[in-house]
C-alpha cells in the first residue's frame, strides 16, 4: 500500500473516532435564562 492510501485510511479512521467521540458525549443544555427586550420599531410590516 501506498503512503496516499495509508494517509486516506489514518484521516477516516480518526473522523470516525471523532463522530463517535461527538456522538456519545453529553453536552449539557445551557442553563442561563436570557431576557432580552426587542422595540416594536426592528419589526418591519
Amino acid at each position: 500500500m501506498n503512503r496516499i492510501g495509508i494517509i486516506v485510511i489514518v484521516i477516516a479512521g480518526l473522523f470516525g473516532a471523532g463522530l463517535v467521540a461527538l456522538s456519545s458525549w453529553k453536552i449539557p443544555a445551557p442553563t442561563t435564562a436570557i431576557n432580552k427586550v426587542v422595540s416594536n420599531e426592528t419589526f418591519q410590516e
